[in-house]
């Protein structure tokens, strides 16, 4: 089949989704509904690296206030702590492939965008029409533990002291109005996470010690801190979700050495838990409280596909959910806000080929509106559905993935697009809704995107089993994949190429040295490319966390970093390399990428270069991710062209 007939064969009633509307932000994040059911509060785009926090009457969906951010800082979270007044948490963002960097300032504000006050941090983080309130003297790190927006008055924080080298996590209430903070415990580990009973009392604190291994704490009726379970010791990680009972029991993730994990009602006198949810494939996404965060109704599964799994269904939370489910066959159905007393749930619909929308649903009268769309332009019936896949590794390993076919002609097999995900430790794709896969799939391609050894959410031995294997089990994982897809008819074998950022990219290139026969190019967004310059550039040595990570993940075995640097194997690799990078990258400095096109044009390959000075770690700017997506398109289209039958 020629290139014109593949075309032609291809080609729908309606013209493909522009590259453009790809580019655009989400219309909304983060949407919240107040806690008397009055407002909601969402996160708007303003700018390529401001957001505004918008406060809408929930009748008449008419802005009431708002506060925007400045100084190229963002509203990375946000909680309703009274009727009409909010807690924001300021964040910034280095890149589009990083997640907000979080900058520990907490500003109060109510609903019509007055009376505005940073509760911990520094001013200047927000602007609004009043001058703003400040303490001056916060120079650590605060977070939201508990909104309390039945108490009107207080919330419970977290924070972090700036000046220790392991910050200690100490707990405060603190009057969202005046600022002022009352002190309530101190945790006996760096970082930690709380669980607060119903009267805001701290019972549980959990973190990690900065070799890395999870240790749970109970706080005693004199208010000592008891050591409850060291992973070191037992091998397992757990995690308080809620208090169950009046005995005490608390439902508890437990994530052991096999397998994904489960959900217990566990005892804390007797250590014994009762299984309430055992994950099939992969470890619960979260868990689903009752309006007044103090039980758990239900856990958000990522067995293949995601779904909901009621743990209570006699809760009136469960009850409203899985009338909305029935509504919305074969999607995600989540209440993400209420009111107190449940009478409204904010519902948020997605699946994989739903970005997401939400809807108001009333109790007493049975009906949800339709409110808005995160994207409105992505049209779920021109996406394409993401199947799971499961197969075999060479060595036997289970693994599991996604493959995303296009729209084909019947009896066409199309080219490949393999999308390694980043992280890579701790990292996994799930079934909901990714911009790449519809893009290139959009455009024609099958894309897979494979959970590697390394991945999260499969059980700890299959996370270890991706420790020091970057250059060699993992890139053999995706290679099966590979093979596996072709096996299967699902693909061209002879039309694949693969593409990815920031681990993704270094799997890309490492990916074509090991197999120059399998791949006709390749892509490295944001990518590595010397494993010995993450102990001396970027911003994940900077710690003693990120320091141990490296140890665990890569290794210092010189020989075996230098065996999988891809900047070494230039001259292996076959396939056409297109290289993207910013050059203020923090995480993975621009020298990765100079370095590898360097030894490239060395081996006499030419080399397809993107690098804007300006970008981070992955290109943030609307104008620049739309020219990433084109030029990405158009080198996959160069190497990826149908070749014509004799």
């Amino acid at each position: 089949m020629t290139p014109l007939i593949l075309a032609l064969a291809l080609s729908a009633s309606a013209a493909p989704i522009p590259v453009s509307d790809f580019a655009k932000p989400s219309s909304v994040d983060n949407m919240k509904l107040s806690p008397d059911g009055r407002y909601l509060a969402m996160v708007t785009q303003q700018s390529d690296y401001e957001t505004m926090l918008v406060v809408l009457d929930s009748t008449t969906l008419k802005a009431v206030g708002g506060l925007r951010s400045a100084q190229r800082r963002l509203v990375g979270d946000f909680w309703w702590v009274a009727g009409d007044r909010l807690v924001l948490a300021v964040a910034q963002r280095f890149g589009g492939l990083d997640e907000p960097l979080y900058t520990g300032e907490l500003i109060a504000v109510d609903a019509d965008g007055k009376r505005v006050r940073t509760i911990y941090g520094l001013s200047g983080a927000m602007q609004a029409g009043t001058r703003m309130k400040t303490r001056a003297n916060d120079t650590g790190f605060a977070t939201m533990v508990e909104p309390l927006p039945a108490d009107n008055k207080h919330a419970v924080i977290a924070v972090w002291s700036g000046a220790q080298d392991v910050p200690y996590t100490e707990l405060y209430s603190v009057d969202v109005v005046s600022g002022k903070r009352t002190k309530l415990a101190k945790a006996p580990i760096g970082g930690a996470d709380f669980l607060l009973d119903a009267k805001a009392n701290p019972v549980y604190a959990w973190g990690a010690t900065p070799e890395g291994w999870h240790q749970l704490y109970r706080r005693s009726a004199d208010e000592q801190w008891l050591l409850v379970d060291d992973e070191q010791q037992s091998g397992n990680e757990l995690t308080p979700l809620a208090i169950a009972g009046d005995d005490g029991s608390v439902a508890m993730q437990v994530l052991g050495p096999k397998g994904p994990g489960r959900i217990v009602l566990w005892n804390p006198d007797s250590g014994v838990g009762q299984t309430l949810h055992q994950a099939k494939v992969a470890e619960p996404l979260g868990a689903l409280l009752t309006a007044d965060a103090h039980k758990l109704y239900g856990v958000i599964t990522a067995d293949d596909r995601s779904d909901v799994v009621l743990i209570d269904a006699n809760a009136p939370e469960a009850r409203t959910q899985a009338l909305m489910a029935k509504s919305f066959a074969g999607s995600l159905v989540l209440p993400v806000s209420w009111s107190l007393g449940a009478k409204q749930a904010l519902v948020h619909v997605e699946s994989d080929r739903n970005s997401g929308e939400y809807y108001l649903y009333d109790r007493d009268t049975g009906k949800a509106r339709f409110l808005l769309a995160r994207d409105e332009w992505a049209d779920p019936d021109l996406m394409r559905p993401r199947q799971p896949i499961a197969l075999k590794a060479r060595d036997g390993l289970s693994l599991h993935g996604y493959l995303t076919a296009p729209q084909s002609a019947e009896g066409v097999k199309p080219p490949m697009v393999v999308l390694p995900h980043g992280g890579p430790h701790g990292i996994r794709d799930d079934w909901t809704w990714e911009l790449w896969s519809q893009l290139l799939a959009s455009r024609g391609y099958a894309v897979l995107q494979l959970n590697y050894r390394g991945s999260g959410g499969y059980g700890q031995d299959f996370g270890v089993a991706g420790y020091r294997q970057w250059g060699g089990a993992m890139q053999q994982d995706l290679a099966d994949a590979v093979r596996w897809a072709a096996e299967q008819g699902h693909v061209d074998a002879n039309r694949v190429c693969i593409f990815g950022a920031s681990y993704g990219g270094y799997a890309a290139l490492m990916s074509a040295a090991r197999e120059p026969d399998m791949f006709r190019c390749a892509i490295s967004y944001a990518g590595l490319s010397d494993l010995s310059l993450m102990y001396k550039r970027g911003d994940i040595n900077d710690s003693v966390y990120g320091e141990n990570y490296l140890k665990l993940a890569i290794g210092q075995d010189e020989a075996q970093l230098r065996d999988y640097s891809p900047v070494n194997h230039a001259a292996d690799i076959k396939a056409a390399v297109m290289l993207i990078h910013g050059g203020e990258d923090q995480r993975v400095p621009p020298i990765h990428a100079q370095q590898m096109k360097a030894a490239l044009e060395k081996a006499g390959k030419s080399v397809e270069w993107m690098y804007e000075a300006d970008e981070g770690h992955g290109f943030y700017r609307q104008a620049h991710r739309q020219e990433l997506y084109e030029r990405v398109l158009k080198f996959l289209d160069a190497n990826l062209a149908a070749v014509a039958e004799d």
